[in-house]
């Protein structure tokens, strides 16, 4: 008897700790009632607005236990409330947009399936998520993809997003990518070292903002263009190697110019 209340009782907290909702806009919060904080994975259908993003953000939040959310089958919608009051920005949903700081700061979270009909996301939609390790796509997602984790556009000319908690200290990032998007790799604190393809053709603002790299491998030899991406102390700090014959091209290339050690290879 006692065997089979604790086998109930353990059915029941699994029931309770993994959700499934179908949602009318505006109305999250209550479809999950009020053991939603104790929820650690959630599969959401239907559609959310700027009222339930706050609940989610509440539930990934350090009080929360919410670790894998999959929205992947979630129509994005105008209205609702503002779901971020800490910045001066427009933090409020927009359809099917990932928009800006939507998953700021949700320590919680640990995996992402983000929902097929996406059509853009912020570069700091998933900032401050320390423990996200794995974006998540659904082969119904035309506009984007995620390979081993990291979020591409879907032609993976793109590098979206590559999750803080990733548990590596190496990437190399696959031969084709073109761009390289604001704030990609920010505050990656694991990562030591990154090799960046020959098909590499830009690399924006703050890409690498927060990296403690130690080294950087490029094997393009022509510089790619580049915004202000790396930390002052990993420009003079780290070491940029580059292709045999490729310095020229590095040292008349604005912000290249600026890195202490560069060693051919």
């Amino acid at each position: 008897m006692t065997l089979a209340i604790c086998l109930m009782a353990t059915v029941t907290m699994m029931a309770q700790s993994q959700r499934t909702v179908n949602v009318i806009a505006g109305g999250l919060g209550q479809a999950l009632g009020p053991s939603k904080m104790s929820v650690t994975h959630l599969k959401i259908t239907g559609e959310i607005n700027g009222d339930d993003v706050r609940v989610l953000r509440e539930m990934c939040g350090a009080s929360g236990l919410l670790q894998d959310l999959d929205i992947s089958e979630v129509r994005i919608a105008n209205g609702g409330g503002r779901y971020f009051e800490g910045t001066t920005q427009d933090c409020y949903t927009h359809r099917n947009q990932i928009t800006a700081y939507m998953f700021y700061n949700c320590p919680m979270l640990q995996r992402i399936t983000i929902p097929d009909k996406t059509r853009s996301i912020s570069n700091d939609a998933f900032s401050n998520c320390p423990n996200l390790r794995e974006f998540r796509t659904t082969p119904n997602c035309t506009k984007y993809v995620a390979v081993e984790g990291i979020l591409y556009t879907a032609d993976r000319e793109t590098l979206v997003r590559c999750p803080e908690g990733l548990p590596l200290d190496e990437v190399e990032v696959t031969d084709g990518v073109h761009h390289i998007y604001t704030g990609a790799f920010r505050n990656y604190s694991k990562l030591r070292q990154v090799v960046l393809p020959a098909t590499l053709e830009s690399v924006s603002n703050m890409a690498f903002i927060g990296c403690p790299l130690q080294a950087i491998m490029m094997r393009s030899a022509k510089a790619p263009a580049m915004e202000n991406a790396f930390d002052a102390s990993v420009v003079a700090n780290a070491t940029l190697y580059i292709p045999r014959g490729a310095r020229e091209s590095y040292l008349s290339a604005n912000f290249w110019n600026k890195f202490s050690h560069m060693q051919e290879f």
